[in-house]
């Protein structure tokens, strides 16, 4: 399997930056577990080798939240919510 040793943090920032846009990531929290979801799928595909400094990946990654927010620009929750059953204020 290819190990991908080339992906840096700034590659996995602009995964993790459109997948968040793509899902409607809004909150802290949530983005913490698409960061955990991330890394640990590139490991589990090998893309990644276990003896790097993963949990420091996280870290670091977790740490760029505010940097996400400040490039996806104001949010507006109505934009966010795709389930058309969710019941709304009229």
């Amino acid at each position: 399997m290819t190990k991908l040793d080339f992906l840096n943090r700034g590659d996995f920032f602009s995964e993790l930056s459109d997948l968040a846009r793509r899902n409607g990531v809004s909150n802290r929290s949530t983005w913490n577990d698409l960061v955990e979801a991330t890394v640990e799928s590139h490991r589990e595909l090998g893309e990644l080798d276990p003896d790097q400094d993963l949990q420091g990946l996280k870290d670091d990654l977790r740490g760029m939240w505010d940097e996400y927010v400040r490039q996806a620009g104001p949010m507006d929750e109505r934009a966010l919510d795709e389930d058309p059953e969710t019941p709304r204020a009229e």
